[in-house]
């Protein structure tokens, strides 16, 4: 099912556009990342719960919910890139609106990792999750990179037979590692953020031809529902839609003239994606 709404750029989010915009590919971009760490702002609103699994941590806020509501996040930043405040800042506000408790995930990247390696222990970081909060009802969710991710360990979800989250919403998502999509070249001019020169190199990181377990989420049937949201000034874009017709339990909700991850700006169309996602989770 797909919904459409107007949308525009403000000033505010011309500026940050204009201020992340870069020609640097995403692997030149990882050589200058830092281990990422909790913002101070978000240290001093919660008591953080760190655990640990193969060396790669994940954080848990809120754990003191009245509720058993439990969103685990994976981050975007092309599989290779940190998260940071931006992201956190948006969690905040599920979290003051919902009471839910959230765990941030800090999956292994590339270029240190492959594709294979990155799902693999995803999935065993979700499983561990699951384990340690066992009456929580999960809610996967992610953006762009991370939505690739969560697409990928539902496929592990299912052949493990292990715990299904309750709810899955993808924020502008990387659907198909391999950007094959003819139509995407179309929408890369719009896309302040993305160019498939940025994803230079990737190629070689890509191992899940022969690990086997796990293919493409476009080549996947998938059979629970999924919301996603998106904008149509974002090359990634045509995948959604195409996305969405092969799984036809898919919400997609569509902005026009959006940018990619337009959820993080400052703008009316994320209150409205926001809002969504709280109504999402005090559903459950």
């Amino acid at each position: 099912m797909k919904t459409y709404f107007e949308g525009s750029i403000n000033r505010l989010s011309k500026l940050i556009l204009n201020y992340v915009s870069s020609n640097e590919t995403f692997l030149e971009q990882s050589k200058k990342e830092k281990p990422e760490k909790v913002p101070f702002i978000i240290k001093s609103k919660y008591k953080i719960h760190t655990n640990e699994y193969q060396g790669h941590l994940f954080h848990t806020i809120n754990e003191k919910s009245k509720n058993h509501k439990h969103i685990i996040y994976f981050h975007g930043g092309a599989l290779c890139l940190n998260g940071g405040l931006p992201y956190w800042m948006m969690i905040d506000k599920w979290v003051k609106k919902t009471d839910a408790k959230l765990t941030y995930v800090l999956y292994p990247l590339i270029p240190k990792y492959t594709t294979s390696e990155i799902y693999d222990t995803s999935f065993e970081i979700y499983q561990m999750i699951s384990s340690l909060y066992s009456d929580d009802e999960l809610i996967l969710l992610g953006d762009s990179a991370g939505g690739l991710v969560i697409l990928s360990i539902l496929q592990l979800i299912n052949q493990m037979n292990a715990k299904k989250p309750k709810e899955i919403i993808l924020l502008s998502p990387w659907i198909d590692y391999a950007l094959k999509n003819p139509d995407i070249k179309v929408y890369e001019e719009h896309d302040k953020i993305l160019s498939l020169a940025r994803f230079e190199g990737f190629e070689v990181y890509d191992t899940i031809q022969k690990q086997k377990k796990i293919i493409s989420p476009m080549e996947y049937t998938y059979d629970r529902k999924i919301y996603i949201y998106g904008g149509t000034g974002e090359m990634l874009y045509p995948d959604m839609l195409l996305f969405e017709e092969k799984n036809p339990k898919t919400d997609l909700k569509i902005f026009k003239d959006c940018p990619h991850v337009f959820m993080l700006f400052p703008m009316k169309q994320s209150d409205i994606v926001h809002r969504d996602i709280v109504s999402i989770i005090e559903l459950l």
